[in-house]
This record gives C-alpha cells, sequence and structure tokens, in this order.
C-alpha cells in the first residue's frame, strides 16, 4: 500500500510539472509572440517628428515642406526640394519643376533633388538630347549645394532595361559636379536585393525608399531590419527613406542615423508609385 502511494504521488508530482513546463512554454511563447509583433509596430507620430527634427524633409513641387511653429525650432535639418522634372521622351526631354518660391525655416539646408523618369518610348540608351539635359540640370543645380548642404540628389527610377545606361549616367554626372560636392541618388527597395551594382556606383549616398512598398510590405521591412545579407551593403543605412503616412518600427527606424521623411498628402505627391516585386 505505502509502495503504491509513493508511486501516485510520483505520477501527480510528474503530471504537476509537466503542466507547469506547459504553461511556463506557452508564457515564453506568447512573451516572443509579443515582442515580434512589437518590433514590428510602426512608431508613433510623435516619434515621426522627433526623428524628422534630426532628418530631412523630401519636398516636391507646390509645396515648402512641414512647418513648425512660429519662433520654434526649425522642424527639420536638411530639405530635399525637387528643384527640376525631366521626362524623357523617344527623341526629346519634358521639363518641369517647382513653380513657385521656395520658403525654408532659417537654418534648414537645401539639398536639390533632380527628378528623371522614362516615358514608355524612351529608348534603353539615352540619346545625346537626354543625357545633355540631365547634365545641364545638375550644372544649374549645383550651384545651389555650395550654400546648402553640399549634396545634390539624382531621384531616377530606371526601369531594368536601363540599367547599364543608369550607371553611365550617374558616372556623367560624378564627373561635372564641382569637387566638394556630393552625390545622392534614391533607391527602389528591390534594387538593393539584384546584386552589388549599387556598391560600386560613384556615390556618396543611397537612400533606399522603404515606402509605397505594396503587398509584401511586411517582408520587405523585415528583411531591411534584420539586415538580410542578400541586400546591398550601401542600402543597409545610414540613410533610409520613410513616409509620415506608412512609418516604420523603431527598430528600422534606428538604422538610419540619416532619415529622410516623405509626407504624400502635405508637401506634395510624386509623379507615380515605384512597383517593388516580391523577393
Amino acid at each position: 500500500m505505502e509502495e503504491a502511494n509513493k508511486q501516485r504521488s510520483g505520477r501527480s508530482l510528474l503530471t504537476v510539472s509537466g503542466a507547469f513546463l506547459l504553461v511556463a512554454s506557452l508564457l515564453v511563447g506568447a512573451a516572443h509572440h509579443r515582442a515580434k509583433e512589437n518590433a514590428l509596430k510602426p512608431i508613433s507620430s510623435a516619434s515621426v517628428t522627433d526623428s524628422l527634427a534630426q532628418g530631412v524633409a523630401w519636398i516636391w513641387p507646390d509645396s515648402n515642406g512641414p512647418r513648425g511653429v512660429s519662433g520654434a525650432t526649425a522642424p527639420y535639418r536638411e530639405a530635399a526640394v525637387m528643384a527640376e522634372s525631366l521626362v524623357l521622351r523617344a527623341d526629346r526631354v519634358e521639363r518641369g519643376g517647382r513653380r513657385q518660391p521656395l520658403l525654408l525655416p532659417a537654418g534648414v539646408r537645401l539639398i536639390p533633388v533632380i527628378h528623371v523618369e522614362t516615358a514608355t518610348d524612351a529608348p534603353d540608351e539615352l540619346a545625346p538630347v537626354h543625357r545633355d539635359a540631365i547634365i545641364a540640370a545638375v550644372n544649374r543645380q549645383a550651384t545651389a549645394t555650395t550654400a546648402g548642404a553640399e549634396l545634390l540628389q539624382l531621384d531616377f527610377e530606371a526601369p531594368a532595361r536601363q540599367r547599364e545606361t543608369y550607371r553611365a549616367l550617374v558616372v556623367a554626372i560624378r564627373e561635372a559636379l564641382p569637387a566638394g560636392t556630393r552625390l545622392s541618388v534614391t533607391a527602389l527597395a528591390h534594387w538593393c536585393t539584384q546584386g552589388d551594382w549599387l556598391d560600386k556606383l560613384p556615390v556618396d549616398e543611397i537612400v533606399p525608399m522603404l515606402y509605397r512598398l505594396g503587398p509584401h510590405a511586411d517582408e520587405w521591412r523585415r528583411r531591411f531590419t534584420q539586415r538580410d545579407p542578400a541586400l546591398a551593403r550601401r542600402c543597409q543605412g545610414p540613410a533610409l527613406g520613410f513616409a509620415t503616412n506608412d512609418p516604420p518600427s523603431q527598430q528600422l527606424l534606428s538604422l538610419a542615423t540619416r532619415p529622410y521623411w516623405f509626407d504624400e498628402s502635405s508637401w506634395s505627391n510624386p509623379s507615380r508609385p515605384p512597383l517593388h516585386p516580391p523577393r
């Protein structure tokens, strides 16, 4: 009888221990799931404001960007302003840009942005008329860099068929810039997974645009947050581009010591959204 009681007692202890381990495992799993969810949770609007105060505002035509409280510190450090827009067509270039004076808060440094698009009838290789128009825009805007951030940015979402043309254009822009003027380029997120060609560009800064990422947005953000080895080295910061209406997680934002911010509703809208294919 005593032996049977000991056996029953031992089985009870094992049952209690097993239940305890199961509950502990479930609690740890739940905590891990919450931590994972929190890591992907978008930052608050207040955090966006704090980040912008230390970063760059992308400002497109018909806007002067975010406005701070009168008399207060400027709400951002630098303004990347689309100074000229060029649409490349079969045998000509359509020019556009700002249609009103630019009014920036005192102390904000200017970064001229040259925005380039290719129409469907544009050739794979740039014709002299295309290249000359882009270089002329670079020369016009280069003078503004000396009084600003000493940086000029090319925003050109070149299609895959123009990859070699894009590389040659970046080299030509670099050669056209005055000594001391740095060159920045924007990059679509999926460009960062297509080998190391971005790492080889003769530029000082690459800014992946981590917004308007489509149905695979979470996957793209995860890859950048975790610094996926498949990403080009220079796509992993310090410059990353975000949108105020679709903010990143704190973990992803922490990788950008030089964040660029865009507001689609208030700072004017680019002509068309980029297309990001799945991985």
